[in-house]
């Protein structure tokens, strides 16, 4: 395991890894077990997010990995500030635009489909960038936090929430579909975080231990599962593809984890140094 908590990958691994990332949360049954936010803390936990970020509708905010666009709406409606989306999921990026457009918001939101390794914009771009439970979903997260400091403002805020471990060990023992589902295969320790992005030029940390939201979600996560075992066994819902058995067991030691304080849910925000 590398220092920071990312290990070596060729190029051809991380690219398959990423397709499927961005595959799996476009599966209805993956945004059905998850909810409408894809994170723990749902809109109460954005919003705060926002508020840290000091969104205004002066500034221009960038959402990274915005899937449906959830958030993005929410922070547009509730701050007035521009937001553009962006995701590696073409039909997440369909549902984000009709999702906006339905709410009026076509002034302030834009959904584009695009790579954090990549971002499609030029640099100084943005006033502020967020990200929810995406971060531990990046097989190299050093490129897009030098992404991110590319198309941010000089001064301008970047915040994200994400799972923060105690050590580094979970990804190298609870692989699968459902553990990169639940933002666990990649997740690292508060430091690695600090030290990823410190090194793409962010200083001036804040940050917020959330201790409710993780279990919270955890407990819909297991409701949503036995749903599902019993709609797949009688053929409602199409689980081809989705070990839920295996899925259980991974819950069952995430919510030891949890438990043990291995595991837990934060924010984080700082500020691209001048």
């Amino acid at each position: 395991m590398h220092p920071d908590g990312v290990g070596p990958m060729n190029q051809q691994v991380q690219d398959h890894q990423k397709a499927c990332c961005a595959d799996l949360y476009a599966k209805p049954v993956v945004s059905w077990l998850l909810g409408d936010s894809f994170h723990p803390g749902g809109s109460e936990l954005t919003e705060r997010l926002g508020r840290m970020l000091d969104l205004a509708p002066s500034v221009h905010a960038l959402d990274i990995a915005c899937g449906n666009g959830t958030s993005a709406i929410l922070l547009a409606k509730r701050f007035g500030c521009e937001v553009v989306g962006i995701d590696l999921a073409r039909p997440l990026i369909s549902c984000a635009r009709m999702a906006a457009d339905r709410e009026n918001l076509g002034a302030l939101l834009d959904f584009v489909p695009g790579d954090a390794e990549a971002l499609p914009f030029s640099e100084d771009s943005f006033d502020a960038i967020f990200s929810e439970c995406a971060v531990s979903t990046f097989p190299d997260k050093h490129e897009p936090a030098r992404e991110m400091a590319r198309v941010l403002k000089p001064g301008g805020r970047i915040g994200f929430t994400d799972v923060v471990l105690a050590n580094d060990i979970v990804s190298e023992i609870l692989p699968g579909w459902f553990s990169q589902a639940a933002c666990i295969g990649g997740a690292c320790s508060a430091k690695q975080y600090r030290d990823i992005f410190e090194s793409a030029g962010f200083s001036g940390w804040q940050e917020k231990d959330c201790p409710k939201e993780l279990p919270a979600l955890l407990r819909q996560v297991r409701m949503r599962l036995l749903a599902l075992e019993v709609a797949g066994g009688i053929g409602k819902i199409n689980v081809s593809g989705l070990d839920l058995s295996a899925a259980k067991k991974i819950l069952a030691v995430i919510e030891k984890w949890v438990r043990s304080g291995m595991m837990s849910y934060g924010i984080f925000v700082a500020g691209k140094e001048g």
